[in-house]
């Protein structure tokens, strides 16, 4: 069991999860058709008197017991009347519990279109400002010296950890802000279509994997007992991958828990970008690269996701062998991608650790992701939207509680190890559970066996 450092991270935001707002609305919607199963009922109960007071041995003794036949008689139609009478005020009930449910959810999806509307107009007004003053900026910008560009910078470092939403608003109203710049504000594209519109000038290309024995995890044969140990693990299996000429990058590992057995299940380490900085002109092998980011947040089904797949038959996962996916930054985004769509495993968990996976539309029935970001780490921002209040998904925002240094201090691995060892301690109900479900479902239980496998995707061009 981890225990969290009480000088450490803090839990200081949980959404979704068995205890959020998506599952108390279920819970409302539950209510209703119980209300309206009672009303059933009654009315089943009401048709038992109709047809009792019909009945023909009732019936016959009208002649014999006039006064005592008038009173059963009278008594049958009073409990069918009331009984009619209650069903009705249950079936009142569930409908109005059900508009009152339904109020509350088009206000909330008519919040976030309003939200999505004043992004893009935002976004358009940034972008006819950036056309005026871009030019005169970049001028005074090159001639400053060294000195005060390194004071520039980091002022505004400062001020996006200070202010880490509006980084999600922006890129929000990204299609603003392009047509903005173009001098075509009223074509304002929404931050989806922005995105598929970047993304499209790279070439996703098709995947090829290696398996590379030669290669290994220090804890590869080790089996993870909480969130933390998934999450220390991932970056062992990143650091095959340092910087972005690494040899290996591509890199993920299939960890095997009791092989061979009617318990086994498998637990997949996805890394993030290896290479941010890729242009589309200087793409090479590396399937983790900025494109890769822009394919994935566009919804695509990337060369990296494709990879991801046939690594996994060449493990030799087979279908219906819980698998849990555990990412980080882009990793996470595809981890999310997967699990959210058929691919012919069973995915059933999934761990993200810096991960924007907002613009997965959802999850399918049994599937549980569990999403860690830290505030001030603008990468989990980049979908330009909140993760989903949904009983699938449970979200913790934590706070480190001491200073950053950079924008990238908040997204390293240090951060959400620390990070998960708050989130295995956590009391709250959404999250308390999501980690006991991990637990029951295998992952977290630890194992009479492991064995590690590490493979590397890397990126050829598309044919023709």
């Amino acid at each position: 069991m981890t225990t969290a450092d009480p000088r450490g991270p803090r839990i200081i935001e949980v959404t979704g999860g068995s205890a959020g707002l998506a599952a108390r609305y279920d819970a409302v919607g539950a209510m209703a058709g119980d209300f309206e199963t009672a009303a059933a009922r009654l009315l089943e109960l009401a048709g038992h008197d109709t047809a009792a007071a019909a009945d023909g041995d009732l019936l016959g003794t009208a002649a014999l017991a006039p006064v005592t036949f008038a009173e059963a008689q009278a008594a049958l139609a009073a409990a069918g009347g009331t009984l009619v009478s209650a069903a009705a005020s249950w079936e009142t009930d569930a409908l109005l519990v059900r508009a009152a449910l339904q109020g509350l959810r088009a206000s909330d999806a008519l919040a976030d279109a309003a939200i999505d509307e004043l992004d893009r107009r935002l976004g358009a007004a940034v972008g006819i400002t950036v056309r005026a003053v871009a030019p005169a900026l970049v001028a005074t910008v090159a001639v400053l010296p060294p000195e005060a560009r390194e004071r520039l910078d980091d002022r505004l470092q400062g001020w996006v950890l200070d202010h880490p939403g509006v980084v999600q608003h922006v890129v929000n109203g990204g299609g603003g802000a392009l047509a903005g710049a173009a001098g075509v504000p009223a074509l304002a594209l929404g931050g989806r279509q922005a995105t598929q519109l970047l993304a499209a000038l790279y070439d996703d290309g098709r995947p090829v994997v290696h398996t590379r024995p030669d290669l290994s995890v220090p804890a590869g044969g080790t089996p993870p007992r909480s969130v933390a140990d998934v999450v220390r693990h991932l970056r062992e299996v990143a650091a095959l991958s340092v910087g972005a000429d690494s040899s290996g990058n591509g890199t993920i590992e299939v960890q095997t828990l009791d092989p061979g057995s009617d318990r086994v299940r498998h637990v997949v380490y996805l890394p993030g970008t290896d290479d941010i900085a890729t242009l589309p002109w200087t793409q090479d092998e590396d399937v983790r690269d900025a494109g890769e980011d822009l394919h994935s947040a566009a919804g695509h089904l990337t060369a990296y996701q494709r990879g991801i797949l046939q690594a996994m038959h060449d493990a030799g996962i087979r279908p219906g062998e819980p698998v849990l996916l555990v990412g980080h930054s882009l990793g996470g985004m595809e981890a999310a991608a997967l699990a959210a769509h058929r691919t012919g495993f069973a995915i059933s968990d999934v761990v993200t650790a810096g991960s924007p996976t907002a613009q997965v539309g959802g999850y399918p029935d049994g599937v549980h992701v569990l999403s860690l970001e830290q505030r001030g780490d603008v990468v989990p921002l980049t979908d330009g939207a909140d993760n989903p209040d949904s009983v699938a998904q449970t979200t913790v925002v934590l706070d480190s509680g001491e200073p950053a240094e950079t924008i990238g201090t908040r997204h390293d691995y240090a951060q959400y190890v620390a990070g998960a060892a708050a989130v295995d301690a956590a009391t709250s109900t959404s999250v308390a559970e999501h980690v006991a479900g991990l637990h029951d479902r295998g992952f977290l239980s630890g194992a009479d066996a492991t064995t590690s496998q590490v493979f590397q995707i890397t990126r050829h061009p598309r044919e023709g």
